[in-house]
């Protein structure tokens, strides 16, 4: 070698670079064989190429500068820009005056393309290193008017692109270079406002994309470059109107997934389908930067005008990803069929925005117009069917109703929107159907989509807890779907709707200042299957007492009696029994609601529904007679009758008006007529109570305070009806005498005063009712101790005398009273000379009309010797007897021979009327002998 060298006479530089190649090539062929090493064949053939190419230029004679030269500097000074980019990044390049007339001569050159040498793609590979370096020399490039001169090179070679162009092209890689020079340059302000004022860089880069099919790699550095320029908002309008998403949105779809989750290993250089790869995910990160997506680093302006067109070509929901989720699961997505709540994407949808994009594409390279809302107003064949609300397909959501959404309360106000933008069309359309001008099918399909609206919005509130709070404000426009009349399933939805957001004490307060229950109320009877459900949904509202009022108003009550008493479901009646419950409980409303009903059916019927509906379902088709209830199948049907066509004619009149309220008419009665006659106090039939009285009340103590209420109003009145007088006063004996703990509640009650001032009245019927409830309390502790201390001796007597009949009975109570040895009796009784009144009648005189004067006189000395044991006055009492001739004939007898025993308890008689004393029939005879002589402590005396 080194003869050749020397036979070359070349210099001695010459000589050794040849020298040091020449033995490379040496070394790395032996190499080569002897170890098999093809991986360093390419380097083989480079360092070979330069050998050859240094052999061959000492035999080249050229004319002026040698091209060769010229590029050997450019490209030395790009190796050294490229890798000791920190070590040059202070200094500013000194180069680029001739480095942008090198550019612009060649440019202008007209046999650039024929060139065997060009200097422009070094040029040009030169220029990017230096920007890439350094801010200064972007700066200077900038005014040296590089910009401009790089523009006119790549206008130059871009228009020579074509379908068939190939990466080693000339013109590619001067069209590469530039794109990452500009690329570069968008870093900084100053030359991106250069940029902007040149349209026709992005022109030029738009064609640039719209070939990179066949020069993917160029595509590549086309689409960084759209990535830069998305950092400002004028480029990204410019590029936007240059069309530049119809070709990055065209990557996108040549993305192989497969290939991604292979895992294989996998390389730009060997694999074709990883440099599509790459590209889609370059284009889609252009897309988002062009939208302004991207948190962060990455971030650009937001761009509305983008993100429209991506919405609608890419769908909302993808284009909403682009913000928050990776490229590869975008792209994915993208080249992958799906059917969700948010997206229905297929090979359809696919082809559809492929074949559109290719269109515009082609329009916009070769006409210069494409589509005017830029891809904004695009829809897929497969959506446009579609219901979209919120962004979400409706149709989809209602057969997975459990996807978890991500933002369920703003659906669920979407769906509001929507639905209350339809709602007037609703009640249009029907009106016109009703009137038979218009078929209602010609709508079904605008019927159909609001179906599929209220559906998805029963959806969202039940799987989404907390979602229900958006119908607040809205109750007006859900309640007024209930009274679309003729769309059943609209009805039976927007019924749904209310049902469950009731669950929701802030809709319901929100339901009740709506005021708006007068559609649900007609549902009862306009809507025969959803009975049961629009029942539930009242007895959640109910739980609010304006509601229960409102109900009220609006003949809630009459729509319910018409469900109880003539639904043929048993499960809707007890339904409206356990509502009537409820709304009877309430505390404001509830006493009225009580009334109103009772107008209608007896109390038994409130109280039985309270404690078991379906027991009120029962007894209302049952016979009964007993003390609380009197009814049969004519009550029932007379009932029945009445409230349906009261509730048929309410109906028709709400339906024409919703607000119309309803009312009782003021001469309404109560309707069941079979208790007609009867005597009733407290909800109890008096006349079956006294041929009944071990009947088990319901409600034994309001029973108790409504007879003496009633009792002692008539005992007041001057001439009270013989009949009822007497009715009560039995009916009052029954009750102590069936139930005697109720005496204890007596006291308490305040009703004794007036029974013992009754003794005094003029009317002698009065008298005797009064002694006959005194003698059946007289067995009671608490009544006697209630009586001791007001002024009962003096009443009692005076009612003896008035009505000498009662006598026996009062003896009786008498003797029980001083029993219970209460001073203050015997105190009463030796103030109004009691015991001369009784030693008077033990003479026999005033006895003359009992039946069983024997009896009688028995109880008055009982009575008298029960005075004689009161520790504080017995002496007293003793002293007045001890005087008594009579007395001395009795007191040492024993009488209770004389009284007999019943199993009533408290009478002197047989087996009599309750409450009365008579002599009874008694199968014994008297005893002809005397009693045995009593022998009683403190009656020897």
């Amino acid at each position: 070698f080194s003869e050749s060298c020397i036979g070359k006479k070349a210099p001695l530089f010459k000589t050794c670079f040849f020298c040091s190649i020449c033995k490379s090539i040496l070394r790395l062929d032996s190499y080569i064989l002897l170890h098999n090493a093809l991986h360093l064949q390419d380097m083989f053939e480079k360092v070979n190429k330069a050998y050859e190419f240094l052999c061959t230029k000492s035999a080249k004679v050229v004319d002026g500068p040698d091209p060769e030269n010229i590029i050997l500097i450019l490209k030395a000074q790009s190796i050294l820009f490229n890798r000791h980019r920190e070590e040059l990044k202070p200094y500013k390049y000194a180069g680029y005056p001739m480095l942008i007339k090198t550019i612009t001569l060649e440019t202008s050159d007209d046999l650039l393309f024929s060139k065997e040498s060009p200097l422009l793609p070094a040029a040009t590979e030169l220029a990017f290193y230096t920007v890439n370096c350094s801010a200064l020399n972007a700066e200077e490039l900038r005014r040296e008017n590089g910009i401009e001169v790089l523009q006119e090179a790549f206008n130059r070679c871009v228009a020579v692109l074509t379908r068939s162009s190939k990466p080693d092209d000339m013109s590619v890689q001067v069209c590469g270079h530039i794109c990452k020079c500009y690329s570069v340059a968008a870093q900084f302000e100053d030359c991106r406002e250069k940029i902007t004022e040149m349209p026709n860089i992005i022109k030029d880069l738009c064609r640039v994309l719209y070939y990179g099919k066949n020069i993917p790699r160029v595509a590549s550095l086309g689409v960084e470059c759209v990535s830069s320029f998305a950092v400002d908002y004028l480029l990204q309008t410019h590029l936007f109107g240059a069309g530049v998403l119809w070709h990055l949105l065209g990557y996108l779809f040549n993305y192989d997934y497969t290939l991604e989750e292979s895992g294989i290993q996998k390389s730009e250089d060997s694999n074709q389908q990883e440099v599509a790869n790459s590209l889609a995910k370059l284009g889609l990160l252009a897309l988002s930067r062009l939208g302004g997506y991207l948190p962060g680093e990455q971030a650009t302006p937001e761009n509305p005008a983008i993100r429209k067109s991506l919405a609608s070509m890419l769908t909302p929901y993808i284009a909403r990803k682009l913000a928050v989720i990776s490229s590869t699961e975008i792209l994915k997505m993208l080249n992958s069929n799906t059917e969700s709540p948010y997206l229905i994407w297929n090979n359809r949808t696919r082809a559809e925005l492929l074949e559109f994009l290719e269109s515009q594409q082609e329009s916009m390279i070769k006409r210069g117009d494409c589509d005017k809302s830029y891809g904004s107003d695009f829809v897929f064949s497969d959506h446009a069917k579609e219901l979209i609300v919120g962004e979400i397909f409706v149709r989809v959501y209602n057969e997975v109703p459990t996807f978890q959404l991500e933002l369920p309360k703003a659906f669920a106000a979407s769906l509001l929107d929507y639905i209350g933008s339809q709602a007037q069309y609703l009640h249009t359309l029907m009106a016109i159907t009703q009137t038979g001008k218009v078929e209602s099918n010609q709508h079904g399909e605008r019927l159909r989509r609001v179906e599929m609206a209220l559906e998805a919005l029963r959806n969202v509130i039940k799987h989404n807890p907390g979602s229900e709070c958006e119908c607040i404000g809205h109750f007006k426009l859900i309640f007024s779907l209930l009274r679309v009349h003729g769309a059943g399933q609209v009805q039976q939805l927007a019924l749904e709707v209310v049902n469950i957001v009731t669950s929701n004490q802030e809709c319901v307060n929100n339901i009740a200042e709506a005021m708006v229950l007068s559609n649900l109320l007609a549902l009862l009877h306009s809507l025969p299957s959803s009975r049961q459900l629009v029942l539930e949904t009242l007895y959640a509202l109910t739980s609010s007492t304006k509601i229960v009022k409102e109900a009220m108003a609006k003949g809630a009550l009459i729509y319910l009696l018409d469900m109880f008493c003539n639904s043929t479901h048993p499960q809707v009646r007890s339904q409206t029994a356990e509502l009537f419950a409820k709304m009877t409980a309430d505390k404001l409303v509830g006493p009225k609601v009580r009334i109103i009903l009772m107008k209608f059916l007896p109390g038994v019927f409130m109280d039985a529904m309270r404690d078991n509906p379906e027991a009120a379902v029962h007894i209302f088709e049952g016979t009964h007679e007993n003390p609380e209830l009197i009814w049969n199948d004519n009550s029932r049907e007379k009932v029945s009758t009445t409230v349906r066509e009261m509730m048929l004619e309410h109906f028709k009149l709400q339906r024409d008006n919703p607000d119309i309220n309803w009312k009782l008419p003021e001469d309404f009665a109560v309707v069941y007529g079979e208790a007609e006659g009867e005597l009733s106090v407290g909800g109890v039939f008096l006349r079956i109570f006294i041929a009944q009285p071990a009947w088990v009340l319901r409600k034994p103590r309001e029973f108790l305070i409504a007879l003496l209420e009633k009792f002692t109003e008539l005992l007041e009145k001057n001439n009270p009806h013989g009949e009822t007088l007497e009715t009560i006063t039995t009916a009052t004996v029954c009750l102590f005498n069936a139930q005697p703990q109720l005496a204890d509640q007596v006291p308490p009650l305040g009703h004794l005063p007036k029974i013992l001032q009754a003794m005094n009245h003029k009317n002698n019927a009065i008298p005797k009712s009064a002694m006959r409830v005194i003698h059946i309390l007289s067995d009671n502790e608490l009544c006697v101790r209630s009586m001791a201390a007001l002024e009962t001796i003096g009443p009692v007597m005076n009612g003896m005398k008035k009505r000498p009949d009662t006598i026996g009975v009062a003896c009786e109570a008498l003797n029980r009273m001083f029993q219970k040895e209460q001073n203050d009796l015997v105190a009463q009784a030796l103030k109004a000379d009691l015991v001369l009144y009784l030693l008077k009648l033990l003479e026999g005189i005033g006895l003359e009309n009992l039946e069983n004067p024997s009896a009688t006189k028995a109880q008055i000395v009982k009575a008298l010797k029960s005075m004689t044991r009161s520790l504080q006055y017995g002496e007293q009492v003793n002293e007045i007897l001890s005087r008594s001739s009579v007395w001395s004939a009795f007191k040492d007898q024993k009488h209770d021979l004389f009284i007999s025993e019943t199993q009533t308890a408290g009478y002197l008689t047989g087996p009599g009327v309750a409450g009365y004393l008579t002599a009874g029939r008694s199968s014994s005879v008297l005893p002809s002998i005397p009693p045995p002589v009593d022998h009683e402590v403190g009656d020897t005396n």
